[in-house]
């Protein structure tokens, strides 16, 4: 940590910058002077946003015992968590919700018989409990890393926050100088006075704060402050992709059919293949002889040229600088959609990003190339056979895909690994392909989470009030109820099916989700990205799919459990509960009648599902499972601290389902 000496009244409360924090607001100080009072203004929220997800991670996920944790209610509810060494941890809590979360309300204090200190900077709390020996299943190296992720998510998420103020503030004016009061009105608006403007990546990049779990949430290794300006969704980022050419011997492409990476996009987009061949033949190349892979600029300038530089110089990979596509950049900051007309319907494009967003270092892997027109393919058979659920129900094809493929026995398979997957890329359907009325609004699903920057309220509270408009219903709360239950009537027979009967659970979190509405009703969900999905081979070849998968794929299991966790995990309890508790923080509406709705449509798509006789016990097993009295979460804190990426770690939480065991009365 950093002390500070300034005039700044602001800064002068918060005592101390961490070495992120300080090099943040000295890049803002150099090249952004205006933002630099906006930046000490959020640094308390942005601190406090990473604090609150880990204090709730390390509760929720049982890394500190149940014995040190003391709940109090009263005028004031609260938590206690008493340490070895006799100091207690402290905070007031708003409210307690189902699976285990809680709304954080205070600052954290640690106390002891004669001081009370604030504990201002989440790894303050980090270094508190491995000095009190509670974090000891993580080694000194575990730890250190998972520090320097905490450190770099706080300064980014105050980053985040000091974006959105600024868009906030340029949007909010003009919507005023419109009267316009929601942000649904203002993207009616824009529909009609803008032709390449996309209700999409509008709602995506108003996602500011990321996953509202993860203590990693804002987290983005390996980038500066001016790249994260510069691409993150946040900030309204608009990538520019460029192009690298890879000789067709070092290139593995995949397809749903005779279309290739290459020839769709010479397709899309005029001028490309020109540049390309012109490129080539100023080295002598032809240029039938060469794939082309989008590229990311971030990566196009930071790894290209480092980690392909053999490559380029015996010209197995040339880069293409002549042509590039603007795009805007989509939740996952790596995922891009085309700046185009609506209806031209250029696909999505994947890039390979080697940051550590979240978790995970953000590249395309063989795996995903491999697997996706595979899955593609199956996906739209069996959609096709249960009629997209009377058409509510979409799952994006991702229709091709390349990556460079090293050829050399050299490598060690890390290192081959790496190549591969940094120089990969896919082309994925354009959702907004699938909007079918002028009404409709498409949005990633995390967007209902976020504050609308027009009204301040819940983009989902501005919905229910859209659907309490259409059905004249006057009860806000009445209305939430409705929202919910048609919410789960188009999206749980998708997902529950298709695990049931054909053994694929599909990775439904808000990320992944893009939700249709129109006037404030879910009418249809797409879902995007099979990199964490599970598929049981068992279930599926009984309906005659012998599907081949790249070897080693983690989505192939044998274990039915982990077919159930992927939809416990990120449909109910990631998706469902996120959106639920959201919407009784705003409306303070009663949780349990919320997920009656759930229980409802649940139990509604088991019993048609028990109705054919081939599935039969795997639907009651299924359903059995699914309203038990625990459900497993995803231990995401656990995790970065024992350093796991991929393998998937889970403790227990009470079921809000549960009640619902036996049958519905109502």
């Amino acid at each position: 940590m950093t002390m500070i000496r300034t005039e700044n009244t602001e800064l002068t409360k918060i005592k101390f910058l961490s070495d992120e924090e300080s090099e943040t607001l000295d890049y803002l100080k150099r090249e952004e002077s205006e933002l630099e009072e906006s930046y000490i203004k959020n640094i308390q929220a942005g601190r406090r946003g990473i604090s609150q997800r880990l204090f709730q991670a390390l509760i929720r996920e049982q890394i500190i015992e149940d014995k040190r944790i003391t709940w109090l209610t009263g005028k004031k509810n609260s938590i206690s968590i008493k340490l070895p060494s006799g100091k207690v941890i402290h905070a007031d809590i708003k409210k307690r919700h189902s699976l285990g979360r809680f709304d954080v309300a205070s600052d954290l204090l640690v106390q002891d018989e004669k001081v009370s200190k604030i504990l201002a900077h989440p790894v303050e709390l980090l270094e508190l409990l491995r000095k009190e020996g509670l974090l000891k299943e993580a080694t000194a190296e575990q730890f250190h890393r998972f520090k320097l992720e905490i450190l770099n998510g706080a300064a980014n998420f105050t980053l985040a926050l000091t974006g959105a103020d600024r868009r906030k503030t340029d949007l909010s004016y003009t919507a005023n100088l419109l009267h316009i009061q929601t942000s649904l009105e203002w993207v009616m608006y824009q529909k009609k006075i803008d032709k390449r403007f996309s209700p999409l990546a509008f709602y995506e990049q108003w996602v500011v704060e990321g996953h509202p779990l993860h203590p990693g949430t804002k987290t983005k290794f390996g980038v500066d402050t001016a790249d994260v300006i510069k691409y993150s969704p946040e900030w309204g980022g608009k990538p520019q992709v460029a192009f690298a050419a890879v000789a067709k011997e070092y290139c593995r492409t995949t397809s749903i059919d005779e279309q290739s990476v290459t020839s769709l996009l010479y397709q899309e987009y005029e001028g490309l293949q020109s540049a390309v061949e012109e490129t080539l033949q100023r080295i002598g190349l032809q240029a039938d002889q060469f794939e082309v892979i989008p590229v990311h600029p971030w990566q196009f300038e930071h790894t290209l040229p480092t980690l392909y530089k053999e490559e380029i110089e015996m010209k197995r990979i040339v880069p293409i600088s002549s042509f590039c596509i603007p795009t805007q950049a989509l939740v996952s900051f790596r995922s891009l959609a085309p700046i185009q007309h609506r209806g031209k319907g250029r696909h999505h494009i994947k890039t390979a990003v080697n940051i550590q967003t979240t978790s995970a270092v953000r590249t395309v892997s063989p795996n995903s190339v491999e697997n996706g027109p595979i899955l593609s393919k199956i996906m739209a058979s069996i959609l096709e056979k249960e009629n997209a659920f009377k058409g509510r129900f979409v799952v994006l094809q991702e229709r091709a895909g390349a990556y460079y493929n090293p050829l050399t026995s050299s490598l060690s398979e890390e290192d081959s690994w790496t190549v591969k997957a940094n120089l990969g890329s896919l082309l994925r359907e354009n959702p907004e392909n699938h909007i079918k009325e002028e009404n409709e609004i498409p949005m990633a699903a995390a967007a209902l989470l976020a504050e609308s920057p027009i009204s301040g309220k819940l983009i989902a509270a501005e919905l229910i009030e859209e659907l309490a408009g259409h059905y004249q219903l006057s009860d806000q709360k009445e209305a939430a109820l409705l929202f919910i239950r048609k919410y789960a009537e188009t999206s749980l027979p998708g997902f529950l099916t298709l695990m049931v009967r054909y053994g694929i659970s599909l990775e439904g979190h808000m990320q992944n989700s893009v939700s249709v509405f129109r006037n404030g009703e879910l009418v249809r969900i797409l879902l995007r990205d099979f990199g964490g999905i599970r598929i049981l081979p068992e279930r599926l070849e009984k309906h005659g799919y012998d599907a081949k998968f790249y070897p080693g794929s983690s989505i192939v299991t044998d274990q039915e459990g982990q077919l159930r966790n992927i939809i416990s995990y990120s449909v109910i309890q990631n998706h469902f509960a996120e959106l639920i508790t959201s919407l009784v923080r705003s409306l303070e509406i009663d949780e349990d009648r919320l997920w009656e709705q759930v229980a409802i449509v649940c139990k509604d798509v088991f019993e048609d599902l028990k109705k054919d006789s081939s599935i039969t016990q795997q639907a009651e097993a299924d359903e059995h499972e699914l309203f038990q009295p625990t459900i497993h979460l995803k231990a995401l804190t656990t995790m970065r601290l024992q350093g796991e990426i991929m393998a998937y770690t889970f403790t227990q939480v009470p079921n809000p389902l549960m009640k619902w065991n036996g049958e519905i009365q109502s």
